[in-house]
């Protein structure tokens, strides 16, 4: 694929660069245009950054960067969640450039692959939650849904008020839930994909990739987590208790993370058929919503969780 001239201009006027040598495109499953960026001192990591979640993005990026915690002795720990920025606009966020390979990418077995995430997120999770606040939105499932209706598949379209049955369900239950049970908000990156973690040459893990990121309880991330990567159902309870170990005030809502796994898949779903034409090939995409979409079935049959089936869209 090539780089558009504007795209390469526009990178040319960015401040932070001396004299550029090379810049390439970098696939690697990442949501809106990646580059690496050669200049003559230093190379770099550039993201064009999508409008409506720019603001996200950057404190996110700014605030992972830096992270830091006290440890039991008073002493403040340093420990550099995501790479360090470099320069940001409304329309860039240019980092340094982590030389390595994405966690989905890597030789190492699955469980190692599920406990270094799950180790990331507690530790993003433990970012004060006052200073997210302010540049950083609590999650809506129901305006995250119609946001994901831009560019939809004909069939979802025609079946727009089934869907509608699916989301309001969904929806009112979560609020009440969290509701119930006074569930605290923590920063909830909302696509801890393997691909989106990074391994460098000394195997350490770096997040990357804030586009998705919301404030919302702790289950949204462990359900997302477990939607993505498509986790087996056996591993769900490991994987909260892995949680619970690492932050250990952590008190799990079941009711509250099997709801947010069923809206996982579904808004995963929705996210793959919204981008047929956009990012790979059809058949790719399409394959991917199904499989989000079967899962979101056999998830709510295997819990007795009354809601429709979305894959009668499909067969419909």
């Amino acid at each position: 694929m090539a780089l558009h001239a504007d795209l390469i201009n526009s990178l040319k006027t960015l401040p932070c660069f001396d004299e550029i040598k090379a810049i390439s495109l970098l696939a690697n499953g990442l949501s809106q245009t990646s580059l690496k960026v050669t200049t003559a001192s230093q190379v770099f990591f550039a993201k064009k950054l999508n409008g409506e979640t720019a603001s996200t993005e950057v404190s996110c990026a700014l605030l992972c960067a830096n992270y830091s915690t006290k440890q039991a002795s008073g002493a403040e720990s340093k420990y550099h969640l995501s790479p360090q920025v470099i320069y940001h606009d409304r329309q860039w966020l240019v980092t340094e450039f982590i030389n390595g390979t994405a966690l989905a990418d890597s030789d190492v077995k699955n469980d190692i692959k599920i406990c270094t995430a799950i180790a990331l997120m507690a530790k993003l999770h433990q970012l004060p939650t006052a200073v997210a606040m302010q540049s950083i939105n609590q999650l809506n499932t129901t305006l995250s849904v119609e946001r994901l209706f831009t560019n939809p598949a004909s069939f979802l379209v025609i079946h727009r008020r089934f869907l509608d049955k699916v989301t309001k369900p969904l929806s009112i239950t979560i609020n009440s839930l969290i509701m119930a049970a006074k569930s605290p908000s923590v920063l909830c990156h909302g696509d801890i994909n393997f691909t989106n973690i990074l391994l460098d040459n000394q195997q350490k893990a770096w997040l990357i990739d804030f586009e998705c990121a919301h404030l919302a309880p702790v289950e949204f991330d462990l359900a997302m987590f477990i939607a993505v990567n498509n986790i087996a159902d056996g591993k769900i309870a490991e994987i909260v208790n892995d949680y619970g170990k690492l932050v250990p005030r952590y008190r799990p809502n079941d009711k509250l993370l099997n709801y947010y796994i069923l809206y996982s898949f579904y808004i995963n779903g929705l996210w793959y058929f919204d981008n047929i034409n956009e990012l790979v090939a059809d058949s790719l995409m399409y394959a991917l919503g199904i499989e989000q979409w079967s899962a979101f079935d056999r998830f709510a049959n295997e819990h007795s969780i009354a809601m429709p089936k979305l894959m009668s869209i499909i067969n419909d």
